[in-house]
C-alpha cells in the first residue's frame, strides 16, 4: 500500500505516531471515520462553499466539536433564525467558519434538548408524533395508556410544562 492519498499532514503522523497512529491502516481508518461524519455535517449545512477549507477545519476542531448529533441540531437550529434566513442567506456564515468560530455554542433561541430528528428533518419534539412519543418515554408515560394519542399528547404536553 503506498501513500499517496494520505497528504502531509497524514504522512507526519503516520512517520512521529502522533495520536497514536501507528500504522497506515490504523491513520486511514481514523481519516475515514472523521470524514463520515463530516459528510453528514456537509449534507445538512446550507452554504456549500469552500469544502475543502471546511474539511480541514472540521479536522482542526475535532478535540473540541460536540458529537454529531449535537452539531447537527445546532445547524438546524441556526437555520430557523433571521439572519440565515434573510436575503436568500446571504449572512450564513462559510461552513470552515462556522466550525473554527465553535458556532454550535451560540445561543439561537432554541433548547438542542427541545429537537428531534424524524425523516431526516430536525423539529421540534412537540411537531411530530415521534417526538411526542420521545418526550413522553423521558417523563414516563406510554400512548397505550391513553384512549387516544390526542390524550396522550396532552399530558405529555401538561407534563412538560411542570418539568419545566
Amino acid at each position: 500500500m503506498g501513500y499517496l492519498g494520505l497528504g502531509l499532514i497524514g504522512l507526519l503522523v503516520l512517520m512521529t505516531g502522533i495520536g497514536g497512529l501507528s500504522t497506515l491502516g490504523e491513520a486511514m481508518s481514523k481519516k475515514g471515520e472523521k470524514m463520515e461524519d463530516f459528510d453528514k455535517f456537509w449534507k445538512e449545512y446550507p452554504k456549500k462553499v469552500a469544502k475543502g477549507d471546511a474539511r480541514k477545519a472540521w479536522l482542526q476542531t475535532q478535540k473540541i466539536r460536540p458529537d454529531l448529533d449535537t452539531l447537527l441540531k445546532a445547524v438546524s437550529a441556526a437555520k430557523r433564525t433571521d439572519q440565515w434566513r434573510q436575503d436568500g442567506g446571504k449572512y450564513i456564515p462559510h461552513p470552515a467558519t462556522w466550525l473554527r468560530a465553535e458556532r454550535w455554542d451560540d445561543d439561537y433561541g432554541v433548547d438542542l434538548g427541545d429537537v428531534v430528528e424524524v425523516g431526516g428533518q430536525i423539529v421540534n419534539w412537540w411537531e411530530s408524533a415521534t417526538g411526542i412519543e420521545k418526550r413522553g418515554r423521558e417523563l414516563g408515560l406510554k400512548p397505550e395508556q391513553f384512549a387516544s394519542f390526542p390524550d396522550f399528547k396532552s399530558a405529555v404536553m401538561r407534563a412538560s410544562m411542570r418539568a419545566a
